[in-house]
């Protein structure tokens, strides 16, 4: 199948210093198709001057009001946000979409500023974020007070059932905290309180699981207490092997699951208290529990006015094991495994969603659509350039686990994708936003925003803009021990729909930058 290049007559400009200059470390694999992306679309890289790394993460939101309640790491910030709407001039009586809706920071800030809003995510601890955040207005602070004055005397007996452990969590808590913890969540379930009050409990206790646990959110994995029965038991083995010990986190003394409980729900209160005192514009937000790529394709067209996410990046993080404790405590068992394959491909386990996906789109008769998307992906020659080059260094033993050559086919591959729908759910002249991290893996940068850019062009969008955060990401030590150091960007990639009445996307020919 003949691929979209962009090689010929592709117009250089000044503006290198936010571009890459290599592609490939030696320049191993062929790199003209992405050297080709950067010299298109160049012009429109630019330095952001009011968003910064600490806005398009958890720093800015884990102490800001409402927003801090649940520690979501990949979250951004309400202020990003609130900039965006901003500059997409979105108000009330436009309806926004958020497909990677998160700990729901888009939702609630559309909330905030009375504009319409759908979410769509899959992660169970986020709904009941979001089940908690959304009814501020609702709770009575004289109920909460008196739960946590409750909970500050409350005689812990013996839990009648244990923490409903996965594989991954198991000796995690000390045996008194485990007990404490399952204690106090029998006592909310059945207290005589009201429902608005029990989701928030809820909530406050799966935010604390990380505080009491031998556990700390670290990237892709869990790291460990050098106390915790899971480490001491893994060094037993390896010292039996001859191996080294592994030398695990200290998190110094852990909170009573009494004291972390009060001082989460009294900060939660005093958030309420702040919030209940002004008042916010009617309007509604949902959001819907799924996968986005089977979700979005069903939704009517033409109806949002903008669009404000950001994905899982291609960096090999799985949230079913960050997020291992909150999901295990709000009882996904063995779901975890469909979870970890339903999550959008950004882990060395995902395998391909195409022939599912193709058996959806036969189902909501739309198979005219799949193909056309299929056609955009396999023809675009800076993808097919990134997966060749990643084969090669595969063959050259530089890839540790093979599964990042899928993880990458999938990821854009499921991406493209969701641009295609987003352009056929979005109203004319509707703007999107979306927050990513360039990667490299064995000495190959892959350029996620303007490969994305590419893509979402070919589908129909207009590229506008493409923001580099002044911060840039490095790279793993271990890739700057054999590859060298590569400061790599992080982009808020923005995208329009032409006012075009009904235009469909067609895959173009060739980009020319006039």
């Amino acid at each position: 199948m003949e691929q979209l290049s962009f090689l010929t007559d592709i117009p250089k400009n000044g503006k290198g210093s936010l571009a890459e200059s290599a592609f490939s470390h030696q320049s191993v694999a062929a790199e003209s198709e992405r050297m080709a992306l950067e010299r298109c679309y160049s012009f429109l890289l630019e330095e952001a001057k009011h968003f910064n790394r600490k806005l398009v993460s958890f720093q800015a939101s884990k102490d800001a009001i409402l927003h801090g309640w649940l520690k979501y790491r990949e979250g951004f910030s309400p202020q990003l946000v609130a900039a965006l709407l901003d500059e997409f001039a979105i108000g009330a009586g436009d309806h926004l979409l958020e497909p990677f809706a998160g700990s729901a920071t888009t939702l609630l800030t559309a909330m905030m500023r009375g504009i319409d809003a759908t979410g769509i995510e899959l992660l169970p601890h986020c709904h009941l974020a979001w089940q908690a955040k959304s009814q501020i207005a609702h709770y009575s602070v004289d109920e909460l007070k008196q739960i946590t004055r409750q909970a500050a005397t409350q005689i812990v007996p013996q839990a009648r059932a244990g923490f409903p452990h996965l594989t991954i969590t198991e000796g995690a808590f000390l045996e008194e905290t485990e007990n404490e913890l399952m204690a106090f969540t029998e006592w909310i379930e059945e207290a005589a309180i009201s429902d608005e009050a029990r989701v928030l409990c809820r909530l406050v206790l799966t935010s604390i699981l990380e505080a009491v646990s031998f556990t700390r959110k670290d990237g892709q994995y869990l790291r460990w207490d050098g106390r915790s029965a899971k480490l001491q038991g893994r060094n037993h083995r390896r010292i039996a092997q001859g191996k080294k010990e592994v030398v695990g986190i200290d998190k110094g003394g852990l909170p009573t699951v009494r004291d972390a409980f009060c001082a989460a729900l009294r900060d939660v209160i005093r958030d309420i208290e702040i919030l209940q005192r002004q008042t916010f514009p009617a309007s509604t937000q949902t959001l819907l529990e799924g996968n986005t790529l089977y979700i979005l394709s069903t939704l009517a067209g033409e109806q949002f006015s903008g669009v404000i996410t950001s994905p899982p990046y291609a960096n090999r993080y799985d949230y079913t094991r960050t997020y291992a404790l909150e999901l295990a405590y709000l009882g996904v068992g063995e779901r975890i495994f469909d979870l970890r394959q339903s999550l959008l491909s950004c882990t060395v386990e995902n395998r391909s969603k195409l022939e599912e996906l193709r058996r959806h789109y036969e189902a909501i008769d739309a198979c005219e659509r799949f193909e056309a998307i299929v056609r955009v992906i396999q023809r675009n020659a800076a993808l097919s350039e990134v997966n060749e080059a990643l084969r090669i260094r595969q063959e050259r033993g530089e890839i540790n686990n093979r599964g990042v050559l899928s993880m990458i086919e999938n990821y854009f591959t499921e991406l493209a994708f969701v641009f295609a729908e987003l352009f056929r759910v979005c109203r004319s002249g509707a703007q999107v936003a979306f927050v990513n991290d360039n990667v490299r893996y064995a000495g190959e940068i892959i350029p996620v925003d303007l490969l994305c850019t590419n893509l979402a062009e070919q589908i129909g969008f207009e590229p506008l803009k493409v923001y580099v955060l002044p911060q840039r990401k490095g790279n793993s030590s271990q890739q700057m021990g054999k590859f060298g150091r590569a400061a790599l960007r992080k982009s808020i990639t923005i995208w329009r729909k032409p006012q075009e009445k009904h235009r469909r996307f067609i895959p173009n020919r060739q980009r020319t930058v006039q």
